[in-house]
């Protein structure tokens, strides 16, 4: 058996060490929930990724559906931080989407969800960090 030198030791630390940081930089944050209209089935999430997020209201039968989210990101050189506010409405599945702007990192989304059928509401609220 090949013996661990203190530099083969430093070499694989070095190693982890990056594989960590590189996981840590695609993380990926997902909020979401569930519940029912009439014994359908709705959905929402908000999900969030290093430079993007999304935000969906989803009802398994004709329903109005809508979502309103606002995204919130960061300047990685000035720290100076922005928003962005999106609403969708539709019949069964609705979504936004945001991109964060060059050199920015993506914060939070926070979202808002509505289900309408038979004559009932349905509503919840979501949100994602990175």
């Amino acid at each position: 058996m090949n013996k661990i030198t203190k530099a083969n030791f430093k070499k694989l630390v070095l190693a982890l060490a990056l594989t960590l940081v590189m996981t840590l930089g695609m993380s990926i944050s997902v909020f979401a929930a569930t519940g029912a209209i009439n014994g359908y089935t709705t959905r929402a999430s908000s999900t969030i990724r290093q430079q993007k997020a999304s935000a969906s209201t989803s009802y398994d039968y004709n329903g109005s559906v809508s979502v309103s989210s606002t995204y919130s990101y960061v300047d990685v050189n000035t720290l100076a931080t922005g928003t962005y506010t999106k609403n969708n409405a539709h019949y069964s599945h609705c979504s936004v989407e945001f991109s964060a702007p060059s050199n920015c990192h993506s914060v939070k989304i926070v979202s808002s969800h509505k289900v309408s059928a038979f004559g009932q509401i349905w509503s919840t609220k979501t949100s994602a960090t990175c």
